[in-house]
Formats: C-alpha cells, structure tokens, sequence
C-alpha cells in the first residue's frame, strides 16, 4: 500500500516549507542519482508542471455556462474518469491505430484498499482494471479523441468468449515486435524478443540518453498490439450490456464506417480455464430440503486464459459475427418464463451485493432490455447490408439452428429447449472449431425470432410492475433427486445432492431502480418515459426528503439469502442509498427519453456540484461512491456522501455532457452523403450572456448564440445558421446541417 508519514518538531518557524516526495526507485543507485538533482526551486516547479498536466489532460472538456459549478464539475469528472478509465495515447501499428491509455488503473483510486492495484513503474504507465470499469469509462472517448476510431470495439469485442462471457480482469494491452533488431540500441534486444509495453521501451531508452519518442513510435509500427486480460473471478451477467454504447458513439461519428467495423474488421474469441455448468451439475439439494443453483461455475486448473485456436492459428470472426454469437448465447438462457436472463454464471449484474440472487435461479430485465437493443442494432445492420457475409463459428451456426426450431407454447418447454440447446453447443466448444462464411440474411429469421420473444419478455416484466422490476427470482415447485446406476444420489461438485427442477414458480424481487433507468436509455417512447418517471417519484425509489433517487424501495421483508445488501444498513453502500453512478445512470436516461425539462428539474437536486456542501460533507465537485438517504436510521448522515470520487458515475456524466451539448447523432450517413448537424439540448439557463461555449474532439470551439430566450430543445426552436472557420477560409451555413467537404473536416478537428 504507498503511504507516507513525516515527522517534525516546531520549534520558532517564522516560515518554513515542508516537501514530501513519494515514489518509486528500483535499487538505491538509482535513487541517490535522482535525489541528487532535487532542490526546492526544481521541487516546487514539479508542483507547478504537475498544474499544468491536471490542465491538460482536463482542457479536453472545457465548457463555459453560466454556471461556473458546472463548468468544473465537468472538468473533475472529466480528471476522475481518465484515471478509471484512462485517455489514449495514439501509436500507428500494423494493427491499425492503438489507443494506449494512460493513467487507467483499478477503479481508479489508490484509497480503494480492497483493491489489488497494480502500475508499472515505468514512463507511459497503464495500470489494471475491471471489465465494466474500463469499457463504460472508455465508452465517450470518440468524443474527445476521434482518431481512436474503433480500437475500442476492438479490444472489448475481442474478449468476448464463445460462450457470450469475458475475462474480468482487463491489463492494458501489450505488443510484439516483427522488424529488425539491429536497427535499435543493443539494450532493447531483450524487450524486443517478447511481449513489451511502451513504458519498457521508453524507459530503456531514456536510461542510455537515447531519443524516446521518435524511436518508440518507428519500433510501435512494425509491431502488433497484444490484448491482455485474465478471468479474474465469475461470469457477471450485465457486462456485455455495456458493448452497445460503444458502437453507439463510433456509428455518431463514424456512420460511414459500419459495413467496414461490422464485415470487415476480424477479431479473436478470448478463452478462460473456466465453464458455465450444466443444470444437471449446479442444481442442489440444500441441507434444508430447498433447491438451489451453487456451484455453477467449474475451474479447470491445467487451463489458463488464452485465446481459441485450431491447427491454423488464432481463430477469428468479424465483428458481425462475435455480436452475433454473444445474442444467440445470451438468449439461449432466457429465464424459466421467458422474462429476465438468467444469472447462471455465478454473479448478478453491477450490484455485486446482490450475490444471493443466482443461487435463487434469479434473472435480470435490465439484460433483456439491453439484449433487445443489441438484436434490433443487428437486425438494423442486416437491412443495410443485405449481401454481406457473416464469418461465423459453425458450431455457433448450430446453435443458431436450434434456437430457430423452437416453437414451445409454454415457457417452461420453450427454457428447456433453449438451455439444452445452448448446453449442447458449449460441449462441442471443447473440440476444435472452424469458422464459415454465411449470407447475413440466413440469420434475419431468427433475429426477429428472438427480437419478438424479447418484446413479449419486456411486456411481461411490465405485466409484474408498470415501473419494471429488474430482479425475478424463482423457487422449484416440481423436482426429482438425481440417481445414479445403483439407486444413489449423485452428489455434484459443491458437495450437494443434484435435482432436476420440473416446475418453477417465480417471485419477483422489490423493484430497483436499475431496470427502468435502462429502459429509459435504451427503449422507452417519450410518452412512456414520462409515465415511468412519474410512477417512480411516487414510489420508494424516491428519497421525499432530498429530491434524489435511491437504489431500491425497502428490503426490510426480504431475508439474507438474497446477498449480503441485506446485511447492509439501509441507505447504505448498495442497499436503499443514493448510489451515484445508478442515480446518473436514471438522469441519462431522462435525457435519453426527451424528457428534458424533468431532466433540468431533477439535476438541481441530484447533481453533486448543486448540492448543499454542508450536508454534502465534502467539495461538491467530487462524486461520492454513495450519498446516505433518509432511509438510514443516523439523521446526521443524511445526504452525506461517502467512499471519494472515483466511480461509474463519471461516465454517466460525459454520456450527458454529449447528449446536452451535441445531441444524439453528430454525423449521418444518408444516400452516400456524410452529413454533420448540432442538435444540442440546452435550457436557456445555462446561457451566460446569450453564449454557451464548449469543446469538441478536443480541438474544435463550439459556440452557441441564443438569439431570444429559449431552451434549445424547445420544438419550435432550431439552429437557424452557422459560421465555420478552417484555416484561411469561412463557411456560412444556413440550419443545422453541413454537407460536403466540411464535414470530414470537422471530423478530423481542422474546423
């Protein structure tokens, strides 16, 4: 754990100034030789340099409102999601363009002391991170950084196993070298004969006085990028949820690239030592006579994460294909009812104190309403791009032609057919696989096959609570104890006699507010959404007393064996508090919805950087972890925030901050024609003397000029005319739209 402690005696200081250095040597040579140009005149011009790279890095989202709260609220959301998430550094390779992002490290923050937290002491430092972490921190940087161009998809994509799965643990990305040795100093031979990181090189470099970056960059493009990433621990079911937003961002600024990222670009499948069990091996017969799913995940310890090869090599898909293969793996355990996707995996969702839950065979709505929206970007994709091919794992074609034979009237038929179909299918991925090449159009019919099966699930959820409950749990009604040849019961793995369930009854659990601010986000009409937040304000979800959200209505009914929220105190860490990153997750999804003046309603009270410092307990413009809610039973700590800064909420924060002030879809592709148009969603408060202005790419001064007072969503509000300067040239344009040359110069940051 770094940690310091000085100690002093003060004795009739007039003025003395004390510096505090931590870091890291690795032998005492090394050190002596650097504390030997330490004074306090290069100490204190440390500090100041250290200024200037906090400005730097956060000059990317510089924003002038009226509010000068907000403008900095946005700047330390900005600082605080580059260190969960990182921002890229660019490196050509003969991989493409390589976003290697720095400053990424586990959550983000070294108080975090649950947290194995690893960073390599070397110049161009990544650090480890989650998989939710670093994909939903990364999902904005095509905002700031366009030249990244899909290495997010890319690398994310990549990890998703053929079973629909992914690694947990994500380490950055590495390289291997493919030029010539001799042509570099002698000491980098070693570096450059494996697996190598930037840092290791520049560091090499700059211990023999030789030029850095120069060099760096000619060894970076003769070499190619290498994922990095390890199982971890569990298969978390809500983790593919978050792939979307990333080809939602790329296909705003990048519209004309979708047959390119969907046919054309390839990528490997990631292998873990570890399988989803069959229900014949997790279901169990408890001690007290109860059926429960333990045990559901088996590690095979001769195996390590790896990546799926056959005698030819690494096996890849295109991108169509891996989107394709994660669909029809997370249909195939649609839940007993057909309502929620099953937790088979070991884990919930984001709400890791829910960890009760799969043992209760529970599912979640908030994955059903985000596998919908997948399927119908696919189904989307397929109508554009009726002729491509789709390169495809034939046993995930099998898979696919079993799922499309299921025609079982009642649920519970229909859920055995599709998880003996989707068991089957993970057995064959122990033998070699093979890929193909299929017409996309082969596989219209059973994406809206499952697209049809997903609005009667999301209808059903609806039928259980108008809000949408996000978790479903199920209790075994019907069962008979597994035996073997001789008349015994088999006792599985987790040490527990095996069942086969022949009947479920299902008991929804107390709604959360995860699975209507998903449905916000991603399916709801506005008329919808508007009766959606309003049945939420009058629920539980609400906290009355502060005018913000909390994660659930009161579990006070409801045992321990749903996880260990319920050993928390109410308003507490996950349980009935306002955890930030959930309660901005909701506001986007106000956004999201058009429901714009509820969402300028509700950021006055929900928005840290509003919020009373007094009760807050801390600077506003820092995100807590969680704010405590009337539901605790201390007053004093009513909305009061704890855990510091560093959390999911930050991405949520820069989803909005694009949606406010760009809209929806930067650039169109229509008829062949790249089309560029700012449809910004501003109340007229945020405007300081008629202006907003803000920063696009991270290069391009946006002003707004609001010419009578009016909030820019208003419908009767447009953008009546533009004037673009490049270099030596004006453009003026009458609306909202640019067409022609302009607009990939605007793309590339030249406007």
């Amino acid at each position: 754990v770094p940690c310091a402690m000085s100690g002093f005696e003060f004795k009739n200081l007039k003025k003395t100034t004390f510096v505090s250095l931590i870091g890291y040597a690795k032998d005492k040579q090394e050190l002596t030789a650097f504390t030997d140009r330490l004074s306090l005149e290069v100490l204190l011009q440390k500090e100041i340099e250290n200024l200037e790279i906090h400005e730097s890095v956060v000059s990317a989202i510089e924003t002038k409102t009226e509010s000068e709260l907000l403008n900095n609220y946005y700047k330390q959301c900005y600082l605080d999601n580059v260190l969960r998430g990182g921002t890229p550094l660019l490196f050509e390779t003969k991989s493409g363009t390589v976003g290697y992002h720095l400053y990424s490290r586990k959550h983000g923050d070294l108080e975090r002391d649950y947290n194995f937290f690893s960073i390599e002491p070397a110049f161009y430092s990544q650090g480890n991170g989650n998989f939710r972490d670093v994909l939903q921190n990364r999902r904005n940087d095509l905002f700031f950084y366009p030249e990244i161009k899909d290495f997010n998809i890319y690398q994310f994509t990549s990890l998703i196993q053929a079973d629909g799965y992914n690694p947990l643990s994500i380490e950055g990305v590495k390289f291997t070298f493919h030029g010539t040795l001799k042509d570099y100093p002698k000491n980098l031979e070693t570096i450059l004969k494996k697996e190598f990181t930037p840092g290791e090189v520049a560091t090499a470099l700059y211990n023999i006085n030789h030029e850095v970056e120069e060099t760096l960059k000619t060894i970076l493009k003769e070499s190619e990028v290498v994922v990095k990433a390890n199982f971890g621990e569990g298969y978390w079911e809500d983790h593919f949820t978050y792939h979307y937003d990333l080809f939602e961002s790329f296909l705003s600024i990048y519209p004309d690239h979708l047959k390119e990222l969907m046919f054309e670009r390839q990528v490997p499948f990631f292998t873990s030592p570890v399988k989803v069990l069959p229900r014949s091996e997790k279901y169990v017969l408890t001690k007290d006579g109860k059926v429960r799913q333990y045990g559901a995940i088996k590690h095979d310890h001769s195996q390590h994460s790896g990546w799926l090869t056959n005698h030819e090599g690494k096996i890849k898909v295109n991108i169509y294909g891996k989107l394709l293969t994660l669909v029809l793996n997370k249909f195939g355990h649609l839940d007993p009812y057909g309502i929620g996707l099953s937790y088979e995996g070991d884990k919930p969702g984001w709400n890791d104190a829910m960890n009760g839950v799969p043992g209760l065979f529970g599912s979640g709505v908030s994955e059903t309403i985000e596998l919908k929206k997948l399927v119908e970007f696919l189904i989307e994709t397929s109508r554009k791009h009726t002729d491509e091919q789709v390169i495809l794992l034939e046993t995930t074609k099998t898979l696919a032609d079993q799922l499309a034979q299921i025609h079982a009237e009642a649920p519970f038929d229909a859920w055995q057919q599709r998880m003996t179909a989707l068991e089957d299918y993970r057995d064959a991925l122990e033998n070699e696989q093979n890929v193909t090449a299929y017409p996309v159009k082969d596989f219209m019919s059973i994406l809206n096959q499952i697209n049809q099966t997903l609005e009667q699930a999301i209808q059903k959820a609806k039928a259980v609570d108008k809000v949408y409950p996000t978790y479903l749990t199920y209790e075994a009604t019907s069962y008979e104890v597994i035996k073997d040849a001789s008349g015994k019961d088999v006792i599985g793995h987790y040490g527990l006699p095996l069942v086969k369930v022949l009947a479920f009854d299902m008991k929804p659990l107390p709604i959360f507010l995860e699975a209507p601010a998903r449905y916000l986000k991603t399916l709801a009409s506005k008329d919808e959404a508007k009766e959606i937040y309003e049945s939420v304000k009058r629920t539980g979800l609400y906290d009355q007393k502060h005018k913000f959200y909390q994660t659930s209505v009161s579990l006070d009914d409801y045992g321990h064996e749903i996880g260990r929220i319920r050993a928390f105190t109410p308003g507490w860490l996950e349980r009935e508090s306002n955890f930030l990153h959930m309660t901005y997750k909701y506001l986007l999804g106000l956004l999201k919805a058009g429901l714009y003046d509820e969402f300028y309603q509700e950021i006055q009270t929900n928005y840290t950087c509003f919020m009373d410092p007094e009760v807050y307990g801390r600077s506003p413009l820092e995100n807590s972890s969680f704010l405590a809610t009337s539901s605790n039973p201390d007053p004093k700590k009513h909305g009061q925030g704890f855990v510091s800064r560093l959390t999911g909420s930050t991405a949520e924060m820069l989803s909005m901050w694009r949606y406010m002030f760009f809209g929806k879809q930067l650039f169109k592709f229509e008829d062949g024609e790249l089309i560029f148009e700012l449809s910004p969603k501003l109340n007229q408060s945020l405007f300081k003397d008629g202006l907003v202005e803000v920063k696009l790419f991270n290069k391009t001064q946006v002003i707004y000029h609001l010419e009578s007072a009016c909030d820019t969503y208003d419908p009767k509000t447009y953008v009546s005319h533009m004037t673009l300067h490049k270099a030596n040239e004006t453009l003026e344009v009458n609306g909202s739209q640019v067409k022609g040359m302009w607009t990939k110069d605007i793309r590339n940051g030249n406007v």
